[in-house]
């Protein structure tokens, strides 16, 4: 695996760290919109607050690190060189940045021009990230990357029928006058469906085929899951999307057989994820262990939710499964990656610009560990609080929003430290004596 990486074209650091510490800003942002909002951001799926709060989570928490990670990875891991990677990183990231606020501003004020407003931005960010990774995809990879890179494709085309489906259902809040091209309650559903277990859930598992063995130094998963989950998952969606379209009313059973193999994937591959956890060569676990154990442990929790009695789950089932698979899930992966991504391109930077005979610290220094797996715990609480929330949103919205906010802002100054340390270090020549005053992490690092 190790030879397949391609370190000499990674793009540089300021394209991608913008990408990286925008993810606990739109957490935060969506955090403080439910301790404002309050239980009414969790009364239905269909609120306002409601949809503000999940396109803040969905397009900013979780977009903003998926599309830097493409740009990050690719280059480096399939070898594939992106178009003008210069200019896409920060012409994407703003496009983007600024249509998903007015997107959460759209729903929470319910003003047609600023749907039109967040279409003129999001749909051009969007086609020229699509455009250029497709490009970029499409170029021959190196062997050891192609379970990875067509798990990728699989998501990339996932994520074209996600922004089709969203700039409809925009389209038609944007210009209420017009007929509606499709039955909104059925096109937000199939919207939700590819954007979470197509483009989000399908990225994350085909990156995880590289980053867990790599950064966790596990062995690799096992051969025939690599090249069979993502083409399951995406006929799964196929089939799922054909039959709450056109065979619901016939023939319901398959969509109910659907879901439950699509889940059933997934639940296979936190599994198999645990399962090389538990087998890592290093005994101690670190903040990304305990970020991805909690993920997959959502994972099943998730599922075994979907397949509970209705009368026993409750009336917010619906809202739980999606905190389970957005916040528990998704988001968790990415906290924890971002532990172990961010520190590493700032080492990688550091090396690169240090002078003959400079010193540089080792990754390890660069955000502590210990401060980490604190976050995790406050991480772990919120998420615990907005999934009770979700039963009992009058008594737990706002301590769960408040939990929220807390932990994205220590994520947020986790990687802030990281970045300062790594500057200060440049700036006076030597590794700064709090970085320096660990000889063993530094004979580790080495």
């Amino acid at each position: 695996m190790q030879r397949t990486l391609s370190l000499e074209q990674s793009p540089p650091l300021g394209a991608v760290l913008r990408y990286f510490l925008a993810t606990p800003i739109f957490a935060l942002l969506a955090g403080a919109l439910l301790l404002w909002q309050g239980a009414p951001a969790l009364a239905s799926r269909w609120s306002p607050p409601t949809l503000a709060l999940t396109h803040l989570l969905t397009l900013g928490a979780l977009g903003m690190t998926m599309a830097g990670a493409l740009i990050q990875i690719l280059p480096v891991v399939a070898g594939v060189t992106l178009p003008r990677a210069r200019l896409l990183a920060p012409g994407v990231h703003a496009l983007l940045a600024a249509g998903i606020v007015a997107l959460a501003a759209a729903f929470l004020l319910t003003r047609p021009w600023l749907f039109q407003l967040a279409l003129v931005l999001l749909l051009p960010g969007f086609a020229w990230l699509i455009g250029a990774l497709t490009l970029a995809l499409w170029q021959m990879p190196p062997p050891g990357a192609l379970p990875m890179t067509a798990t990728v494709r699989l998501a990339l085309g996932s994520l074209v029928v996600t922004v089709c489906l969203g700039a409809l259902l925009a389209g038609a809040f944007a210009w209420p006058a017009a007929p509606a091209p499709l039955p909104l309650m059925l096109a937000t559903d199939v919207h939700a469906l590819w954007g979470v277990f197509g483009w989000a859930g399908m990225l994350l598992v085909g990156v995880s085929f590289q980053v867990v063995p790599m950064f966790q130094v596990t062995p690799l998963y096992d051969a025939p899951l690599p090249r069979v989950l993502g083409v399951t998952i995406f006929l799964l969606l196929v089939t799922w999307t054909v039959s709450a379209t056109a065979l619901r009313a016939r023939l319901p059973w398959i969509d109910t057989l659907a879901g439950a193999l699509l889940l059933g994937a997934y639940a296979l591959f936190a599994l198999a994820t645990l399962r090389l956890l538990a087998r890592r060569k290093r005994p101690q676990a670190d903040a990304m262990t305990l970020f991805w154990r909690l993920a997959m442990a959502c994972m099943l929790a998730c599922a075994a939710l979907w397949a509970a009695p209705a009368q026993l789950a409750g009336e917010g089932r619906s809202l739980a499964l999606g905190v389970l698979a957005l916040v528990g899930f998704l988001y968790s992966t990415i906290n924890g990656m971002l532990y172990k991504i961010v520190p590493f391109l700032l080492w990688r930077d550091m090396q690169e610009r240090a002078a003959d005979g400079q010193r540089v610290p080792p990754i390890k220094a660069l955000v502590a560990d210990r401060q980490a797996q604190r976050q995790f715990w406050l991480h772990a609480a919120a998420l615990a609080l907005l999934v009770a929330a979700c039963w009992w949103p009058d008594l737990l919205a706002r301590p769960a929003a408040g939990a929220m906010c807390l932990s994205a802002a220590w994520l947020l100054l986790n990687l802030a430290l990281g970045v300062r340390r790594a500057r200060t270090a440049l700036r006076c020549g030597v590794a700064p004596a709090a970085l320096d005053a660990r000889p063993a992490l530094r004979r580790r690092a080495e």
